[in-house]
Parts: C-alpha cells; structure tokens; sequence
C-alpha cells in the first residue's frame, strides 16, 4: 500500500508502492513542482498539485529527466521527497483549474498541460511577451526576465485564448491583449504547454522555422486546379478597348458619366471553357 503523510506543510516523503512500468501519473513541470495528477493512477491522493519534488530514494532529482528516469528503477517502492506548501499549492491549483468557459475552447492533446494565465498591468512596466504565429497557432517566442511576462508564460507556450476569444492569428492576439489591458487593465489567456521531450522537441522546431515556409495545411487536389486554370487565363484576358466611366472636363466640376455603349466582359469563374447555365428569374 502507498504511504502518505497527514496533512501539514514543509518537507516530507510519500511512498508510493509500484510495479515495474506503473506510470506515476503525476506530471511536474520545468521546477519539478507537480501541475496534474491523474485519477486512478498510484499517486491518486499521495501526491498533490503544488508539491516540489527533491528526491526519489533518497537521491536528489535536479530536472524531469533525473525524476523520470529515477521512477524508472524504483520499483518495488518509490520514496518520493516532497516540499509541501499549501499557498503554493492553491496558487498553482488555481492557474491549472481552468473555467467552463474557456474550457471548452480546448482541444486537449496527450503531452501538453493546460493553464490559465492571467497577466495584470502595472503603470510604467514593460510586458515583455514576444509572440509568433505557426500553423494556426501563437506560440511565446521570447519572455524578457523582470518584466509583467517573467514568471507568467513560458517560451514555447501555445496561446489558445485572450479572455475567452480564441486566437490563431499573432496580430489579432496582440490587439486582444492590448484592448483588454486599455478597458480593464489586465487579460487572461489559457495557454497549452508541452510537457515532455517529444512535445517540447516539436515547439523547438515550430519556433525555429521560417514565416515564409510552405503553409501547414495542403490545398485539396481540385481547388489547386482551379487555381492553375485561373492563372493560364488570367495571362490571356484583355482589358476592355473602351472603360463604361467616361469622366469629362472643362470649367465646370468633373462629372462622372455612364456611356451608352454595351461592352462585354468575361468574368473569372472555375467552370473556363464551357459556357455559364442560365437560372431562373
């Protein structure tokens, strides 16, 4: 059976009992201090939201890849050094709650983890937030230390949000980020967070690509026809001899005058080569 300590803050050590391969289910972040903890996996009331992780059998753990590669080797039990702090853990608790609202925004993907930010402007403080789009997505390109940003977003953070109205589009986050602080002084965004190697590998190379790489998504095979016969057209459509608006001159005030003459004018359409069906009145 798992041990666990009885309440009360400080450092402490829970013991965990596991079997070869049994994943934890508690995730830490970059600080070790654990952001989730999943229902029905052996941490399931042992561990909590908050808790900073300092050791496991007794051997100190100074990033994810020592915590998870010690859990690999601790079978029959996992002694797990923790910093228990209840304000910490509330402070925590309340940035990975995320509300009904923006919740349903989210399309939740294994790897990342989910937090609801919320960034208050101070007068004379500089925000310091660098952000890039990328496949539909605002991604956190740069975070300058000791400003509103430090210590709320972390580079590679997909912005899904700005106070409930979803963003995929750079310029459109930054006029929500900017209206909202004018009316109110402060926004809220939720944002998604890789969470392990593979997932932080794949944001790496999202902030590394160029902006005028090929776009992410493929055109389907018969709009990238379409659009070829509109190009071979296009280089062989002639203006009209005579334009419809004739302007006059002289003393009086230019008008402008519709001539008489009927001109005809082909219109662009994806059905070239054959002629346009009729319709009803």
């Amino acid at each position: 059976m798992a041990q666990s300590p009885e309440g009360g803050d400080g450092e402490m050590t829970v013991c965990i009992d596991m079997e070869e391969g049994d994943p934890l289910g508690a995730t830490p972040n970059d600080k070790l201090v654990i952001v989730k903890v999943q229902s029905g996996t052996v941490s399931e009331g042992h561990l909590k939201v908050g808790d900073q992780v300092k050791k496991v059998n007794d051997v100190p753990v100074k990033g994810q890849d020592d915590f998870f590669k010690a859990l690999r080797y601790a079978h029959p039990q996992a002694r797990i050094t923790i910093i228990r702090d209840a304000a910490k853990a509330a402070e925590v608790t309340s940035r990975v709650h995320i509300p009904q609202e923006p919740e349903s925004l989210i399309k939740r993907r294994d790897g990342f983890t989910y937090v609801l930010v919320r960034l208050d402007y101070a007068k004379g403080s500089k925000l310091g937030l660098g952000i890039k789009h990328f496949q539909n997505r605002v991604l956190v390109k740069t975070v300058e230390d000791n400003t509103l940003a430090s210590g709320k977003f972390v580079v590679g953070d997909h912005i899904v949000d700005i106070d409930g109205v979803p963003v995929t589009d750079k310029e459109v986050a930054k006029k929500l980020m900017i209206e909202e602080i004018k009316k109110k002084g402060w926004f809220s965004c939720v944002v998604e967070r890789p969470d392990n190697m593979e997932t932080k590998m794949w944001v790496q190379k999202a902030l590394q690509s160029e902006p005028n790489q090929p776009p992410s998504v493929k055109l389907n095979e018969d709009v990238i026809a379409i659009m070829k016969r509109m190009r071979e057209y296009n280089k062989t459509a002639r203006a009209p001899a005579k334009p419809i608006l004739t302007q006059t001159s002289g003393a009086k005030k230019a008008q402008v005058q519709i001539t008489e003459q009927l001109l005809v004018h082909d219109i662009g359409h994806d059905h070239v080569g054959h002629a346009l069906r009729r319709v009803k009145n």
